[in-house]
């Protein structure tokens, strides 16, 4: 009711929301930063994904069978996933065995957030605080999709990189280094992402 209270009875016109840093939902009839422009008039209808920046497309593990953690955060993961064109499973399996939803995480290496992002990455990526959630988000979301197009969409390698790096990755013939982590990591997401448990 409140939503819809804030709108005029124009046929034209548009309300603009957003999530917020804390994943709260923020409405105005001004444009805001990052928001989604949409007719309250007419029924909601989501847009799917960007084809061209598509990450992968398999069936995966439903976000009810994820831990109950992820349901905080699963509103601003849809919304960035929606942003760039990834499929959001595939940012809450990357999430889950990078921070376990931890906002706050901080590994030994200095990766910080919800998405372990090193301080670098996130500055080539946009984000000046790491520990913002939906900044991190996007900047570890960017960064994927720019490894998809590194690495030909193949996603083993694009989850090697991630964890770590691409550099470790072309050294070594364009395969997954020979690092237990790595190795650990990439076959952690990758069942979490195809729903092998």
């Amino acid at each position: 009711m409140a939503l819809l209270a804030i709108a005029t009875p124009v046929a034209a016109s548009q309300v603009f929301a957003s999530l917020d840093r804390h994943g709260k939902l923020q409405v105005s009839d001004a444009p805001l930063a990052g928001a989604t422009a949409f007719d309250p008039h007419r029924p909601f209808v989501p847009a799917g994904p960007k084809p061209a920046a598509r990450v992968a497309t398999v069936k995966t593990v439903a976000p009810s069978a994820m831990p109950k953690a992820a349901s905080r955060w699963s509103p601003m993961i849809e919304q960035v996933a929606a942003e760039h064109g990834v499929d959001a499973r595939l940012l809450h399996a990357i999430v889950r065995v990078e921070s376990a939803y931890n906002h706050q995480a901080r590994s030994h290496a200095g990766a910080l957030g919800l998405m372990q992002v090193i301080p670098a990455t996130g500055k080539r990526f946009g984000a000046n605080d790491l520990f913002d959630p939906l900044q991190n988000l996007r900047a570890g979301t960017a960064y994927l999709v720019w490894l998809h197009r590194r690495f030909n969409g193949d996603l083993t390698l694009m989850l090697a990189a991630y964890n770590a790096g691409e550099v470790a990755v072309q050294r070594h013939g364009n395969r997954v280094p020979p690092f237990s982590e790595t190795r650990r990591y990439v076959e952690k997401v990758t069942a979490l992402y195809r729903g092998v448990h």
